[in-house]
């Protein structure tokens, strides 16, 4: 059976863009990926996302990126040629994801206004320390939550935030953070810990190393690889011999290295939606420690993982000795993360989801074209 013609648009969240492209294209849909050509999810290694698009994609739907810097006038040619060429393909559904605004040639290329469109929500609030995104981006934001006829948001808590905190006129529907295809390898002969991705202060890191004194006090092996680029404070713990540091953006080939290397997978955030690095735990079938915040006890529950509270290093460290030391948790935490984040959080089941959405909460496609 035929799907509809679907057009992703999005600035940033490509990852997930991508494996949702792919995912809706397996379910039989027509679709196009449009982005800007930037690499800054990539550690600005040039062309890898390209790259990383491509290969997830492979062919199964098309990809279309928009040169020139965001907002430069310049380049409004090009985005009205392209949004000439959407209008052909004609797309039924029409979906960004939240920072779109960040250039709005996207949103005119996709042809909104005046088409109907959805919008994923990612981060209803802004992270402690993420810098706002300006006076003009932030009211372009607001503008895309009112406007859209129909808002995913990934855990039952963030639509809660985002109805507090926004005038909004769609349809909110939670659909769960997508994952790729399961990869596990075997647990590792000895406990070792794994805190992976952007080292902003909301993650807690300094409260996961707080906590690994207590942690030693009873897994004297154990490790921990604390792997991702930005701001790193001074700590002792990071110079204890059982501490691994890649303080560097790590590449996607590197990932599931990562991962098989780890026991366990820690999130001690103090303030969160949603983890995509808690998607990829699931995908290689690791535990979960993470701390009840945002979307996480969501993402977690009791069969994946452990939840403790934010910026309590006491029940951070007890939860992580439970998990490593407790015969057979592990595995099954994992084993049962693996299986489950594929029943819910597979890009099947989630293109199956996003498919149901536009049908019931989007309109049938308007027949106005670009001028």
């Amino acid at each position: 059976m035929t799907g509809p013609r679907v057009l992703l648009t999005c600035d940033f969240h490509l990852k997930y863009s991508a494996g949702l492209a792919r995912g809706l294209a397996e379910r039989g849909a027509a679709v196009t990926l449009l982005s800007r050509t930037h690499d800054l999810e990539f550690g600005g290694r040039s062309g890898e996302s390209r790259r990383y698009v491509e290969g997830m994609l492979d062919g199964r739907a098309r990809y279309t990126a928009l040169g020139g810097r965001a907002g430069d006038v310049r380049s409004l040619p090009v985005a009205w040629r392209l949004r000439r060429e959407i209008a052909e393909f004609a797309p039924e559904a029409v979906h960004f994801q939240d920072q779109v605004v960040n250039d709005p040639r996207l949103v005119l290329a996709s042809g909104v206004p005046p088409r109907a469109f959805a919008l994923t929500v990612h981060d209803p609030v802004f992270h402690p320390g993420q810098s706002r995104a300006g006076i003009g981006r932030d009211a372009g934001r607001r503008w895309m939550i009112r406007k859209a006829r129909l808002i995913f948001v990934h855990a039952d808590a963030l639509r809660d935030e985002l109805l507090e905190r926004e005038r909004v006129t769609g349809t909110v529907v939670v659909v769960p953070h997508g994952i790729g295809a399961a990869s596990v390898a075997p647990l590792p002969k000895r406990p070792s810990l794994l805190f992976f991705g952007r080292l902003s202060v909301y993650k807690g890191l300094d409260t996961l190393l707080d906590a690994m004194p207590l942690v030693w006090e009873r897994v004297p092996e154990a490790t921990l690889t604390v792997a991702g680029d930005g701001p790193l404070e001074a700590h002792p713990v990071l110079a204890d011999e059982r501490v691994s540091l890649r303080h560097e953006h790590v590449p996607e080939a590197d990932v599931p290295d990562l991962f098989a290397r780890s026991t366990c997978l820690v999130l001690p955030y103090r303030q969160a939606s949603q983890s995509g690095v808690g998607g990829l735990a699931k995908r290689y079938g690791r535990a979960i420690v993470a701390t009840a915040v945002g979307g996480l006890p969501e993402l977690v529950g009791d069969e994946m993982g452990r939840v403790v509270p934010p910026e309590d290093p006491a029940a951070l460290a007890a939860a992580l000795i439970e998990v490593l030391t407790v015969p057979g948790l592990s595995d099954s935490l994992g084993a049962a993360a693996a299986e489950r984040g594929q029943a819910e959080a597979g890009w099947p089941r989630i293109a199956e989801l996003t498919l149901d959405a536009y049908a019931r909460h989007l309109p049938p496609r308007s027949h106005a074209t670009a001028s």
